[in-house]
């Protein structure tokens, strides 16, 4: 079994806010919680795959279609719960940001102990999602340990797997060298196919096989069955 990465939930907060993503980030830190500070909104999405985190608080001086632009980008990679502290939005524009993929929204001045109970809220209710009950599954040279996000290979190294690539990768390894199709995995990884498209799943498994290939651009392990869908090769 791979070494236990922890248990401390980690949250990645997204803010361009000189004094108050500081603030964020020590609160937090007090309440022993993991925090991330990415000052950069165009460095989300790399500092995202980088970390992996459980939670995301979005905090940023910009106008309001570049931030729901941002969270629309996120939402299509991952899955973990958005908190995002705006000013005063029109209700019409607070809609459109829950449409967009937020989880949550918070209007400033916001205090750091109503946000702190919000992310501990959320915290809790991610981690009694149904990741945490899927069970140890092997196949082949590659071990899957859902709890921990973490997925033991054939060289004895590991990699640490997001919400989507764990989903993705868990029902494969569940069909091992059946045709899985394109649709049935955008509804079993997405939740529902409404929020998943093609480009959607290409990603995911694109990031994947990175992961887990020898070499990417010609896999072995997860291949691809032109017009129809994805396979895991048994062995």
């Amino acid at each position: 079994m791979p070494e236990k990465l922890g248990s401390t939930p980690k949250v990645l907060i997204i803010s361009n806010r000189l004094t108050t993503g500081p603030l964020w980030v020590f609160s937090l830190q007090q309440q022993k919680l993991n925090v991330v500070l990415e000052p950069n909104p165009s460095n989300a999405l790399p500092r995202w795959e980088k970390e992996i985190p459980e939670l995301i608080v979005i905090d940023l001086n910009l106008p309001r279609a570049p931030i729901l632009e941002l969270v629309r980008s996120l939402r299509g990679e991952m899955l973990i719960p958005f908190l995002l502290l705006a000013s005063a939005w029109s209700e019409e524009d607070v809609l459109e940001a829950y449409e967009a993929g937020i989880d949550d929204y918070l209007a400033r001045p916001v205090s750091p102990s109503l946000l702190q109970a919000k992310i501990k809220v959320w915290l809790r209710r991610s981690a009694s999602g149904s990741l945490d009950v899927l069970n140890q599954i092997k196949v082949g040279t590659l071990q899957l340990f859902p709890s921990e996000k973490t997925l033991l290979l054939k060289n004895g190294g590991t990699a640490r797997l997001t919400n989507l690539e764990l989903r993705l990768l868990y029902y494969l390894m569940n069909r091992p060298g059946q045709i899985v199709t394109i649709e049935e995995l955008n509804q079993r990884v997405w939740g529902y196919s409404a929020e998943a498209d093609n480009t959607m799943l290409k990603n995911v498994v694109y990031r994947l096989r990175r992961k887990i290939e020898s070499d990417p651009a010609n896999p072995l392990i997860i291949q691809t069955v032109t017009g129809m869908g994805y396979r895991l090769a048994g062995e």
